[in-house]
């Protein structure tokens, strides 16, 4: 993978909006594609359209979530400490490393019983790997 210089700076520009930009809630949209994979809908994402791919249980998580196996939408809330928000399912991280991504346990969502590994885009998206991650089918 050969990024620009320009591919750089846009991706420090993103990097920047999420971690000073950072929002109490987030709606986030994921798209189940033609080529049977789950993408996180991220526009202006500066690199490879692959690093968007949800895998390693985060693509069943949004299968499981979707009403139409196409597309899924949700609130989710990150926090550093354990809180309570009433109608949201849990996921408390049990590992992580900057470029490694992070292991959250998923809790509260009646059926879907198992970890998820989310990857470094997270930092992208959210700014950090919060210790928990309150989520919301909308």
């Amino acid at each position: 993978m050969d990024y620009s210089l320009k591919d750089l700076k846009n991706a420090a520009s993103l990097i920047q909006k999420s971690v000073f930009g950072k929002k109490s809630e987030y709606q986030l949209t994921f798209i189940h594609e033609d080529d049977d994979c789950w993408y996180i809908d991220f526009p202006n994402w500066p690199f490879d359209h692959h690093n968007l791919m949800m895998v390693a249980g985060a693509d069943d998580l949004c299968d499981f979530l979707s009403d139409d196996g196409r597309k899924t939408r949700v609130s989710v809330i990150p926090a550093s400490k354990k809180e309570k928000h009433e109608g949201y399912a849990e996921l408390q991280r049990t590992d992580h490393s900057l470029t490694g991504g992070a292991h959250y346990e998923v809790k509260g969502i009646e059926g879907f019983n198992r970890k998820i590994w989310l990857c470094p885009v997270t930092l992208f998206v959210l700014g950090r790997y919060p210790a928990y991650i309150y989520l919301k089918k909308n």
